[in-house]
């Protein structure tokens, strides 16, 4: 899933993924290229989406164990898995699966941007019924647990809160989860910049503040809704591991102090030589090290300096590298039509 939990940290409590070089522990080729979204780890099984297929692979070996045909629509943003169904939106549908079997379906009547699994509930926002509407699904068999008339689309959850935003994002609001009532809200009156993301790869939350904004970054405090601090620091792609707020974009990774929005470092990713910018899919995190996928490769640098620990480049012609999944020891990208698994070399 995008971030990898409900906050949308992109956040790996692991000490052993790879800090020096990589090598390929396996390649699998997946199907029909569309494998620019972060491929998801649950137990031993990865999941991945094809143009026309959902796609269960062993973690370990990268030994397929089952596929799934999505039919005529097109599959959008990355599985996310919960109680043990990996769901995917697709056109103006919600479809749940496991072990190759289709166990649910959600239809709307417009297509919808965010899915955000919290525990054993889905909440999404689209056009139901008569209304916008938010909506809390029981994720054991898509029947809604309740839903409410609402503009705002959930971006990020941490402590009963869904932080959410409107369209064209002009305004911030906190949900509570269990019913969707507003519990706060931040207008853009008075603040430079949009509040909302640009794009679905940020924002974040971490330690009870929420971070993300297109025009600036923004910290804002999620009990209270109030801005803490703000800064420049652009990017489309975000991450965190508590400590610092990693933002990047044209070919440019930012490290800023999650308490008071200092800079702490700023480098590029391109290729080494090349004056150019490259362009960035997603960031994955740990203590030690922030990990890019990029067009130049997966890019990892150290966390607390910004210091380039390695470039892993795909054979010419196979296209950019898709955001990176870190799980235990390995980094998992999508790379045109395959899944890779780096580890340590």
């Amino acid at each position: 899933m995008r971030g990898r939990d409900p906050s949308r940290s992109g956040y790996a409590p692991t000490t052993s993924a790879p800090t020096d070089d990589v090598r390929v522990a396996w390649r699998t080729t997946a199907g029909d290229p569309h494998l620019f979204q972060s491929p998801t780890v649950a137990g031993d099984i990865l999941y991945a989406l094809t143009r026309h297929e959902l796609v269960a692979l062993d973690a370990a070996t990268g030994t397929e164990r089952w596929r799934f045909a999505t039919g005529g629509e097109l599959p959008q943003g990355g599985p996310v898995v919960v109680d043990g169904q990996a769901c995917y939106r697709a056109g103006v549908n919600l479809y749940a699966v496991s072990e190759n079997q289709a166990r649910w379906k959600f239809a709307t009547n417009s297509s919808f941007d965010e899915v955000l699994p919290v525990g054993n509930t889905i909440f999404l926002a689209s056009y139901f019924g008569s209304s916008d509407s938010l909506i809390a699904l029981d994720a054991s068999n898509g029947i809604p647990r309740w839903k409410t008339p609402s503009e705002y689309r959930p971006l990020a959850y941490a402590d009963g809160i869904l932080v959410g935003a409107g369209n064209p994002g002009t305004t911030l609001v906190g949900l509570d989860a269990t019913n969707g009532e507003t519990r706060w809200q931040l207008s853009r009156s008075g603040l430079p910049g949009d509040i909302a993301p640009a794009f679905g790869n940020g924002p974040v939350i971490s330690n009870g503040t929420f971070y993300g904004g297109a025009g600036r970054l923004y910290a804002v405090n999620v009990r209270q809704g109030t801005v803490e601090w703000t800064t420049d620091a652009t990017g489309a792609a975000m991450a965190t591991n508590g400590k610092t707020i990693f933002r990047a974009g044209e070919g440019h990774v930012v490290a800023v102090d999650s308490t008071d929005g200092s800079t702490r470092w700023e480098k590029s990713v391109g290729r080494i030589g090349e004056n150019r910018t490259s362009f960035i899919s997603g960031l994955a995190v740990t203590d030690t090290a922030v990990y890019v996928g990029a067009e130049s490769g997966l890019v990892a640098l150290g966390a607390a300096s910004g210091e380039r620990l390695f470039t892993f480049e795909p054979e010419a012609g196979t296209g950019s590298v898709g955001p990176p999944a870190v799980v235990g020891e390995r980094v998992y990208v999508g790379i045109e039509n395959a899944v890779v698994a780096l580890e340590e070399a």
